[in-house]
């Protein structure tokens, strides 16, 4: 692994194990395959953690945001300590500073909002554990791009964040600036906080209120969130079908075990193995074991004296290939899109 921040996929496995590393208890993702009230009702959740490819040559204004309004006033120091007395905790807003890094911070923009020391709402209270906690209280009175700044800088998040990316021998510490010919993606979080609907984005100046103040009790998220995110595909082509939705709601496990569904408990067990193992596929590097099959592939090929063939066999598949690239017109060598996070701020 590299020394920065790594990559890490949207998976509702890999968020689910990065908040437990973190401390976080008795919460989990669950993918949505359909984007429909009825199906995120179900989970109950708490908030939900959207991916899309990010328009990297597309204007991005500022002044107003594209859906909703920005709450500037939840950024203020002065306003923490009234919202406290009127019995509403502050927002907790970090500015992204950082490739690579939003994944993670989405999910805490969500967790640190939610944290059962002060949530007013007794049914979406969420034990963060004593290290968020922590580092929740040490960046309380920052503004958002020194939160920011201090999330990038926190060796335990990064460790933990990094031990969920895909292994790899030649990782790079190197970073350069996205162009409209890279496929680059982005995490963001929805939640309520207050019973308001909020949008928490670190490459936006602040967070963004959808709906009016208090339209948005806990309990009807799932209603209130789905229509905001419709709106936000339907501005992608009918092409586009690149996104992915993980709900954050409360350990299915426990829910199974208070209904007395031994069945559903079972899943969920076994949903977690499947994870577990995943997850140590993901961490490891398979360079090692290519290489050993590869020596002994060719070793085989050597004793049975079939190398040359198979040699020139390669060859001339590679050749036709290229004259076959060739004959359609095709310049250059072969490329694809880097799949990567960006740093817009």
């Amino acid at each position: 692994m590299s020394g920065g921040w790594n990559t890490i996929e949207s998976d509702a496995g890999v968020f689910t194990f990065l908040i437990e590393s973190l401390g976080c208890t008795n919460i989990q993702f669950e993918e949505l395959i359909s984007l429909d009230p009825e199906s995120l009702q179900e989970l109950n959740p708490i908030g939900v953690i959207f991916l899309f490819k990010y328009p990297t040559n597309s204007p991005h204004p500022t002044d107003k945001p594209l859906d909703g309004e920005f709450d500037y006033a939840a950024l203020e120091p002065a306003q923490q300590s009234s919202t406290e007395e009127d019995g509403e905790q502050p927002v907790w807003f970090a500015a992204q500073t950082i490739q690579n890094a939003c994944g993670t911070q989405a999910l805490l923009s969500v967790l640190l909002n939610k944290d059962s020391a002060n949530s007013e709402d007794e049914g979406a209270k969420v034990d963060i554990g004593p290290s968020l906690r922590d580092f929740k209280d040490f960046t309380a009175a920052f503004p958002s791009d020194i939160r920011g700044e201090a999330l990038s800088n926190s060796d335990l998040i990064r460790s933990v964040h990094n031990s969920f990316a895909r292994s790899s021998p030649f990782a790079s510490d190197e970073t350069r600036l996205a162009t409209g010919d890279d496929d680059v993606y982005h995490f963001i979080a929805y939640t309520s906080i207050n019973s308001t609907l909020y949008e928490l984005d670190g490459l936006q100046p602040a967070p963004i209120r959808h709906g009016d103040p208090g339209a948005c009790p806990a309990e009807i998220f799932a209603d209130a969130v789905v229509p905001v995110l419709q709106r936000r595909i339907e501005r992608y082509p009918a092409t586009e079908i690149r996104f992915n939705l993980l709900a954050m709601c409360q350990d299915l496990r426990v829910r199974a075990r208070e209904a007395g569904d031994m069945e559903g408990l079972a899943r969920e067990e076994e949903k977690r193995r499947e994870w577990r193992w995943e997850n140590a596929l993901r961490r490891h590097n398979f360079v090692g074991f290519v290489g050993e099959v590869m020596k002994g592939v060719t070793g085989m090929k050597l004793k049975e004296g079939g190398w040359g063939k198979w040699v020139e066999d390669a060859t001339a598949s590679t050749k036709a290939r290229m004259e076959e690239r060739k004959r359609k017109g095709e310049g250059g060598g072969e490329g694809g899109g880097e799949e990567m996070d960006v740093d817009m701020s």
